[in-house]
């Protein structure tokens, strides 16, 4: 076992300390064709096995989570990637931090192209944690400060991303499997801190991202957190398996540690994953995709272009100011993006879901070969 130097004084979020409590502002309902703000972009990682959660370390390295191939001949290829920075700022070759986690291809329950394994890492409390997803051997945090990580919380279902609250002392999570939020504590049980409603069409909130909300303004407390609500399929047509989403129905929610109270801060998404604030206390939101196309078949992967249930390249990037309830779309015709992390006004986005390799149509309707890459976008 040897240790892994992380990274010491990452920044995590304080509490907002106005005197006084705030009225809850009015939920932001996001408009089908938001106002666009151009911004400079370009793929700075590329062939990667379906990036997730990614961050930046104080030093300038990346840390970059792959869930793994979901080849049945690749059963442990999830992996926890470092990308050093070089002296002109780009990313050499990775080094591997740890590897050999099971990566799980959810094509023949789902109907979709998805790859379930690793999910996300994450600093807090002097350590970086590493959350899994494993419906075989039971799913998992691990703690990184010596390697092989060592798992520091086990737990049932679906993982996802991690966040630590500096004033509970605890790391919290979401489950899009059960809709609930969780919070961990070292020594004691998981205790469910709030359970997501299922959305207008009956249809379930499936939670994929959590954040502490750094617009919160009370003076006691807890600070409250931001979850990101994907949303589920509709029941009742099996003919639509894989694709019977309905579009606008996604939100942003605060939840409320102390009481469970769940309130819309964001509504009229599609498919949101990934969220972080910026320097300047406006909320980046990520939409997966747009519209929901190609069904994959239960059995086979398609040798001709094919979506595989969420239409390639048509995820954004909104920004939206809380303060002044305005939204701006910063990128469009991203593929299937999930997670992103902001340093100054630079923003990482992991995108590319799905089988590696298999044919799919770029946005100007070339046949690529699907792949996993990051991208750099400069906020103006």
């Amino acid at each position: 076992m040897k240790h892994w130097s992380g990274s010491q004084n990452v920044e995590q979020s304080l509490l907002s300390t106005q005197s006084l409590s705030m009225p809850k502002p009015p939920s932001i309902v996001v408009a089908q064709q938001p106002l666009r703000t151009t911004c400079a972009s370009s793929i700075i990682l590329r062939g990667l096995n379906n990036p997730r959660g990614i961050k930046v370390k104080p030093d300038g390295n990346l840390l970059l989570v792959e869930a793994g191939t979901g080849d049945a001949e690749q059963v442990f290829s999830g992996r926890l990637l470092q990308f050093k920075r070089d002296a002109a700022g780009g990313y050499g070759q990775a080094e591997i931090v740890a590897a050999g986690f099971r990566s799980m291809n959810m094509q023949a329950r789902m109907c979709r192209d998805e790859i379930f394994g690793l999910a996300d890492v994450a600093y807090g409390d002097g350590r970086w944690l590493l959350s899994q997803t494993d419906y075989v051997s039971g799913s998992r945090i691990m703690d990184l400060s010596t390697l092989p990580p060592q798992t520091l919380f086990h737990s049932r279902g679906n993982l996802n991303a991690l966040c630590y609250h500096p004033q509970r002392q605890s790391w919290l999570t979401v489950k899009p499997d059960t809709n609930q939020a969780i919070e961990f504590i070292e020594g004691k049980a998981e205790t469910v801190v709030g359970v997501l409603p299922d959305l207008s069409g009956g249809q379930h909130a499936v939670p994929v991202t959590v954040i502490l909300d750094q617009s919160w303004q009370q003076s006691s407390g807890s600070q409250a957190v931001l979850i990101s609500l994907f949303s589920g399929e509709l029941q009742g047509d099996v003919e639509k398996t894989g694709i019977y989403f309905e579009k606008g129905v996604s939100k942003i929610v605060r939840l409320d540690l102390d009481n469970g109270e769940v309130s819309t801060v964001i509504a009229g998404l599609t498919l949101a994953t990934g969220m972080a604030f910026t320097d300047q206390g406006q909320l980046l939101v990520l939409e997966l995709c747009e519209d929901f196309l190609q069904p994959m078949p239960v059995a086979e992967v398609p040798q001709k272009p094919w979506h595989g249930g969420f239409k390639r390249y048509s995820g954004r990037l909104l920004c939206v100011d809380l303060a002044r309830q305005t939204v701006h779309c910063l990128a469009e015709h991203l593929d299937t993006p999930s997670n992103l992390c902001v340093v100054g006004n630079s923003v990482f986005i992991s995108e590319g879901m799905g089988l590696p390799g298999r044919p799919i149509a770029n946005p100007h309707r070339e046949t690529v070969a699907l792949e996993g890459y990051v991208r750099k976008l400069i906020l103006p």
